[in-house]
Parts: structure tokens; sequence; C-alpha cells
């Protein structure tokens, strides 16, 4: 069956994705002082794959959304 091979449909991401992913996190964490806690970091990576899988995948969009949020 292929739509189960289809990372789309089974909420997988290419190593292209996670590339774009990895660094919006890294980008809005790299200025956060003190260190986000467990708790904060996973919320904003959930917000990143949201954003993400709602379609904006351009990863300065994805940053100035969340860190206009932030402010």
């Amino acid at each position: 069956m292929d739509v189960l091979r289809d990372p789309t449909h089974i909420g997988m991401f290419e190593p292209q994705d996670l590339e774009i992913l990895k660094g919006v996190f890294t980008r809005l964490t790299v200025s956060e002082s003190p260190r986000l806690d467990d708790a904060k970091a996973r919320s904003l990576a959930r917000s990143i794959i949201t954003l993400y899988r709602h379609g904006v995948h351009d990863p300065d969009r994805i940053f100035d959304v969340l860190q206009a949020e932030a402010s």
C-alpha cells in the first residue's frame, strides 16, 4: 500500500525537513539565557512542527512567527 510508505501520511519527516526544523529550533534557542527548560523546549518544538505541518516551510517565516509570539 503506497499510502503507508508516504511519510506525509504517517507523520514522518524527510532528512531535509529535519534540517529545517532543527535550524529554526537552534536559531530560536541560541539567544535564550538562561537555557529553556525541558517543558518550554518541547512546547517550542511542537510549535515549529505545527507550523511546518500546516505548510509554512520557509525557515525564516517560521522563525519570524515564533519570535513575534515570544515578544
